[in-house]
């Protein structure tokens, strides 16, 4: 989806407003609309190849730290491991699509077949899941594909200054 609609519809409508709408513009409206475009792909791009913040799969729940300052301190009696995993109050929980333990603010995603920590959604127009580590880039895209719209709008409706 990614490369065969998403870059190709940014393209299309960019080169769109480059032919009809950017010739005999000022400068600024030149230098505005290239670097507004360029932060768009670029955007585009950070949000596709980062991390959405996969996580591991867990056959069995992982330690927490209170876990291992105990084992130092040689009282393994006070570890409440039935606390911490045996119920839904625990950090982990135990997810039968997935297969594994995760963390509590993670979610499995079964477009992706990962688990995403903080998982938002699936985005199709980027094709990855969205979650902690790639929000802010595809906050940052969603914001510059309205503003290239408007900006594409501004360059083929409003005519030259004479």
């Amino acid at each position: 989806m990614l490369i065969f609609i998403t870059y190709p519809l940014i393209f299309g409508v960019s080169t769109f407003a480059l032919i009809n709408g950017l010739p005999g513009r000022p400068l600024y409206q030149k230098a505005i609309w290239t670097l507004l475009t360029f932060l768009l792909i670029r955007a585009l791009f950070n949000t596709s190849f980062r991390d959405p913040g996969i996580l591991r799969r867990h056959k069995n729940p992982p330690r927490c730290m209170d876990d291992l300052e105990e084992d130092d301190e040689g009282d393994r009696s006070r570890r409440r491991i039935g606390f911490r995993w045996g119920n839904e109050a625990g950090p982990w929980r135990w997810s039968d699509q997935a297969q594994s333990y995760r963390p509590r603010n993670a979610m499995y995603d079964p477009d992706c077949r990962v688990i995403v920590e903080e998982f938002d959604h699936t985005c199709p127009w980027t094709g990855t899941a969205i979650g902690k580590k790639n929000m802010s880039a595809f906050q940052c895209f969603v914001a510059l594909v309205f503003v290239c719209l408007i900006m594409d709008i501004f360059l083929l409706t409003v005519p030259l200054p004479r």
